[in-house]
């Protein structure tokens, strides 16, 4: 199957408990998504990369950061994201970039399929070869999490990088995503 980029609902969301909101709130805002909000989403196995894509006042857009199961390979890709042009640009501007693409679509986004040697994608090209680590192979499956504030003015977006081996989110894990995207949303939003 070629790469296929698809807007979804997210599903309803589980409880977070409330120890966890209160520690997220506690931390400064891109803390709160870097640290601990990647940390919790590892420990339940939803993604083995995740990239966090802010959006400050001005509308810009800026890697907020990269984290990864593996330290080496989060430090690579978010070294040579960060080159990007995309980034630094207002949002609508930034037209490659994932959370640009999620907003313009107005929806998070599932991003998966193969990939043919050759082939134009809908993924910024460092990340194409991060995933595939040459010209062809399966991406895995992406999940490109809008976060906006109560005004629905975007504020970033974190992509949950997962393997193909891996598979779709499954379980709870769907429903404790978005029980977290919410939090943050309020965290990121205030």
């Amino acid at each position: 199957m070629p790469v296929s980029v698809i807007p979804f609902n997210m599903p309803d969301p589980s409880e977070i408990p409330p120890h966890l909101v209160d520690m997220l709130k506690a931390l400064p805002s891109d803390e709160a998504v870097m640290d601990k909000a990647m940390e919790l989403l590892t420990s339940i196995e939803a993604a083995e990369t995740m990239i966090y894509e802010r959006v400050d006042e001005n509308g810009v857009l800026g890697l907020g950061g990269v984290s990864s199961t593996d330290p080496g390979r989060a430090a690579e890709l978010k070294k040579r994201l960060a080159a990007e042009t995309f980034y630094n640009q207002p949002l609508e501007n930034a037209g490659e970039a994932l959370a640009a693409q999620a907003f313009a679509s107005n929806s998070p986004l599932l991003v998966m399929g193969q990939v043919a040697a050759g082939e134009e994608v809908p993924l910024p090209a460092v990340l194409k070869d991060f995933l595939l680590g040459g010209e062809s192979g399966n991406i895995g499956f992406l999940y490109v999490l809008t976060l906006s504030g109560a005004d629905e003015r975007p504020l970033g977006a974190l992509t949950l990088v997962r393997p193909a081996a891996t598979g779709p989110l499954n379980h709870e894990q769907p429903n404790i995503t978005e029980g977290l995207r919410q939090v943050l949303n309020a965290i990121l939003g205030s």
